[in-house]
């Protein structure tokens, strides 16, 4: 690492480093050579193997490597930028620095500080109910008519809840929570506009009260003229289309110029074109590359946004990609966006300390074995039954192998031939619920088919006649005895949130009313010829260097567009999923809708359109379902602004700081004029030596190849801390050469088959 810093030693022991003189020289040496990431666990390694445990407590070697970690961000930024006075992750501290305050994150070191107990299916149920009666109209007032709901108990307690999640049921006692929670939750709607829902350790707040519509046509009016501005009549269709997208020009490591002692803002960051010094990275590219939560070649820039003491936004610095002048009435427009956002934002970053909440506790649970005879002697396990045992449990029906039925007649067979809420009387039919239990997007019945495609050729007969029809035996005589909710323990002692939580200035407990927003601006053109948008992968908003911590999701306008959803998962760990019989076996998936040997739980999606705004935590990972037109005749489309809130805890290097790097800004910038007119006097090979030797704008070419670049990455990013998505792999590929993403995506995801999962097919099972 050519790049490293160095330093002198006078033959005492330095004062930054927790050892001798030799011992630094050393330490300098293997930081030159090693192939390990420099992360501060890597360093703290290195120090307890190589440093005297006398020099300073070993429990401290973490504390003292990041300490040793910041002198050397430093000491290498003074070495490229004598003048610096500002320090920032990446540029004075290290990339990874994260400050004790931070919004938990999922993943940094290789240590999660997420703690999150995962959700049993009933509780994931009652997720379902909530959201679904907080997307009807009136529901606020109905839930206090003891006479409607009444019917709605009686409508849900009458719906298969097998649809949605597999082995799933609702209970009275599950009901009667819900009804209580939503008439909570109808209070802070009436009172604040924002509705919790998807909501336990993290939430996802929605508001359909939020944005005037007056607000949503002057955004619509603004990004229709910054649309004729850079598409020239061209709307590529069935792909999503950023108008604005931080994945254009953003920071480049060891090309963007940085301002390392001053601040530019909206009224001169057009002079500041080409001014700085070239932000090199201390990382070295090829180093770190174990490393999948940060990203050392690219950042998104963030614009900084000042709130006053009313609570109302500034936007303070360019917005990366959209003009300060020409587009300076879409300032405005967004500045009213992100002020709106502001308490939500302010809500689902205290959630987890203050609001937390978890329906049905998780506890150790057991089977309810209704074949005591046949388990006295082999206990209460799948893999060890006899296989007579089960032939005799199916006497009476067909054979495994000849009682397969297509598949829409084992859907007619699952369905309910007459919905409970027929049975209700005919003057209560305005305030029926009328739920649909689409498929929630589980892989239970993915995983049997594709292990037993996995395996040797041989053993496909013996696994296809004997391990399903002896789940399916163990499945029935062996359901989970789940806690329930119970009567003495009501809502209301566990819904924390009031209305009076709600703030509308001061957030973020930050005394400082300095805040960075990324801004993204995305519109999808379906016609009767491309009528699909298919959604896209699983994802987080950026990388950890980025700190979203929240994103909100304002779809403006749409039109001739079907029902498009947001889904979410979380990450649970794994020590919960021990609380059922057999963690190894198929009761995760019985227990907790997660697969064996899975963390990742989908806990449920919410509508997202011009009706309602949509907020969410980077903790849930995120897709897009897939939509199309509703009359495929004739053309539609779906608009959306996307305000990713970086933390506050930890300000990043953002625009207010970075010059702006668009070459069509630069002819604005009168330095830049100049040396323009005097370089084109030179002969032409002069020329060619001068622009070789001066870092030019990036024109749109290299945007283009950037943005593809930063793709790249951040995929094999995601490719290497997740795998691949098991929920796309029977994807026929069609329109995954696309580079482009949906609202909710990072620039780095693909468009993909989404009709298992998106989908609001009347079919009960989507998969």
């Amino acid at each position: 690492m050519s790049h490293s810093p160095s330093r002198s030693s006078d033959g005492d022991s330095p004062e930054w480093f927790p050892g001798t003189p030799e011992q630094e020289k050393q330490f300098r040496k293997w930081i030159e050579e090693t192939d390990e990431p420099l992360w501060f666990e890597n360093v703290a390694r290195w120090m307890g193997k190589h440093l005297s445990s006398r020099l300073f407590d070993p429990s401290s070697y973490k504390m003292v490597a990041q300490d040793v970690l910041d002198y050397m961000a430093e000491e290498f930024q003074k070495k490229i930028s004598p003048t610096a006075t500002i320090k920032l992750p990446g540029y004075g501290y290290p990339l990874d620095r994260m400050p004790l305050n931070h919004f938990r994150v999922l993943e940094v070191h290789g240590i999660s500080d997420w703690d999150a107990d995962p959700l049993y299916v009933r509780e994931l149920c009652m997720l379902k109910a909530i959201e679904e009666i907080t997307s009807k109209s009136t529901w606020c007032v109905n839930v206090r008519d003891p006479r409607i709901t009444d019917n709605w108990k009686k409508e849900i307690l009458g719906l298969n809840w097998n649809d949605y999640v597999k082995y799933a049921d609702f209970t009275p006692s599950m009901v009667d929570w819900c009804i209580q929670e939503l008439k909570l939750k109808a209070d802070l709607y009436e009172t604040t506009g924002l509705i919790p829902v998807l909501d336990c350790a993290a939430c996802v707040i929605k508001s359909d009260k939020l944005v005037p519509n007056t607000l949503k046509q002057e955004l619509s009016v603004g990004s229709q003229e910054l649309l004729q501005s850079i598409s020239d009549g061209h709307i590529p269709y069935g792909i999503a289309f950023h108008l604005i997208n931080p994945s254009t020009c953003p920071l480049i490591y060891n090309r963007s110029r940085i301002l390392p002692n001053r601040r530019i803002d909206l009224t001169n960051c057009l002079e500041a074109c080409g001014k700085g010094d070239i932000l090199s990275s201390l990382w070295d590219p090829e180093n770190g590359k174990g490393c999948h939560v940060f990203d050392n070649s690219f950042q998104w820039l963030p614009c900084d946004v000042v709130v006053d003491d009313t609570g109302t936004a500034k936007i303070n610095s360019y917005i990366n990609n959209l003009h300060p002048i020409e587009h300076a009435d879409m300032y405005t427009t967004i500045e009213k966006f992100i002020t709106l956002a502001l308490p939500a934002w302010d809500i689902v970053y205290r959630w987890h300390e203050e609001f937390s909440i978890q329906r049905i506790e998780t506890k150790q649970i057991s089977y309810d074995c209704r074949t005591p005879d046949i388990c006295a002697d082999i206990e209460c396990c799948w893999a060890i039954v006899p296989l007579s045992e089960v032939e005799n449990y199916f006497e009476g029906k067909k054979l495994y192998e000849d009682k397969a039925v297509p598949k829409k007649e084992q859907e007619s067979v699952t369905t309910d031939t007459e919905p409970a809420s027929s049975t209700l009387p005919k003057c209560d039919e305005a305030h029926l619920l009328n739920l649909k239990l689409e498929r929630n997007e589980d892989t239970l019945e993915e995983f049997l088919p594709r292990r037993i495609s996995e395996a040797k050729e041989e053993h496909l007969a013996v696994l296809r006649r004997r391990v399903a029809p002896i789940l399916d035996w163990f499945h029935e005589t062996h359901p989970l005895l789940f806690p329930d909710l119970r009567k003495t323990t009501p809502a209301v002692k566990h819904v924390r949130i009031k209305p009076s939580d709600v703030r509308s200035s001061a957030f973020f407990s930050q005394r400082e009313n300095l805040l960075q927003v990324i801004v993204q601006l995305t519109e999808i053109h379906l016609t009767p010829e491309n009528p699909e948008y298919r959604g896209d992968f699983w994802d987080l908003d950026g990388m950890l260097n980025e700190h979203i911590v929240s994103t909100a999701l304002f779809c403006y306008d749409s039109d001739n567009i079907t029902d498009s959803h947001i889904y979410f998962e979380a990450v649970v760990p794994t020590w919960g999923l021990e609380t059922v019989p057999d963690p190894n076996s198929y009761d995760t998936s019985r227990a907790f809708n997660v697969p064996p040997g899975g963390d990742l739980q989908v806990i449920g999606r919410v509508l997202s359109d011009p009706t309602w705004a949509v907020f969410y935590p980077n903790i849930y990972r995120h897709r897009q379902g897939s939509f199309s037109l509703a009359d495929p005749t004739r053309p539609g489309y779906r608009k959306v602004l996307k305000l990713c809130l970086v933390d506050p805890a930890i300000p990043i290097i953002s625009t207010s700081i970075v010059p702006p790097q668009q070459a069509d800004w630069w002819t604005e910038c009168k330095v830049h004029n100049e040396g323009v007119q005097i370089t084109q006097r030179l002969p032409p090979e002069l020329q060619n030596i001068v622009y070789n030797y001066v870092d030019m704008p990036i024109d749109a070419c290299g945007a283009i190849e950037i943005e593809r670049q930063l793709s790249d990455c951040r995929l094999t990013h995601e490719l290497r801390r997740y795998g691949s998505d098991d929920s796309d792999s029977d994807s026929d590929g069609e329109g995954s050469d696309s580079d482009d993403e949906d609202e909710g995506a990072d620039g780095d995801d693909e468009s993909v088959d989404d009709e298992d999962e998106g989908s609001d097919s009347e079919e009960p099972d989507d998969n």
